[in-house]
């Protein structure tokens, strides 16, 4: 197992355009504080953390430019023709896809971003019924955090918008963010 580097897991979803992307930064431990010193120089007055949605256009520029160095390694699924209504469909094909490519990289720990306790149970029975299918192995630590507790879940909500927006056809803030990126794409209808 990598026990030197973790996955931190969010997702974006462009329900018009049929669209469900979960994102990954692989973030290694020896850089894990420098990431959360540059995203907290990110925030603006009085904002509690970064989150994709909610940031004007030319503060999204600067988020990307102040991650392009050093860059990301970046492990994402797009899903596509989701139907308005099969979006928990979608999520659990992308994470099916996701944490099969993870468990490629051998890493030791994947934190996702908390959803209620009603998602997170969902999701932890698709981490139950992926190791119960040998796609991930038992060694492989998943847990939940709060982004209000873990600057790092920042990384891959960025992710998951810039990813989004460039499936959308705005490729701008991809271009800049030069990321190592493996970018798996598949339908979900």
């Amino acid at each position: 197992m990598n026990s030197e580097s973790c996955a931190y897991v969010d997702e974006s979803m462009r329900v018009g355009a049929g669209l469900y992307v979960l994102a990954s930064a692989i973030v290694p431990s020896h850089r894990a504080d420098m990431y959360r010193t540059a995203l907290r120089a990110l925030l603006l007055s009085k904002q509690p953390r970064l989150h994709w949605r909610d940031e004007k256009p030319k503060h999204r520029l600067e988020i990307v430019h102040a991650l392009a160095e050093p860059p990301l390694e970046v492990v994402a699924v797009v899903g596509t023709d989701m139907p308005s209504s099969k979006q928990k469909r979608a999520r659990r094909k992308c994470m099916d896809r996701l944490y099969w490519r993870l468990s490629q990289l051998r890493l030791h720990h994947v934190v996702m971003e908390r959803r209620g306790p009603t998602n997170d149970r969902e999701d932890l029975d698709m981490v139950n019924a992926l190791r119960a299918r040998n796609v991930l192995p038992d060694e492989m630590r998943v847990e939940w955090c709060d982004p209000l507790s873990e600057e790092l879940l920042w990384l891959p909500d960025i992710l998951a918008g810039v990813i989004a927006s460039a499936a959308a056809g705005e490729v701008d803030l991809m271009a800049a963010l030069g990321a190592d990126l493996v970018i798996d794409r598949l339908r979900c209808d």
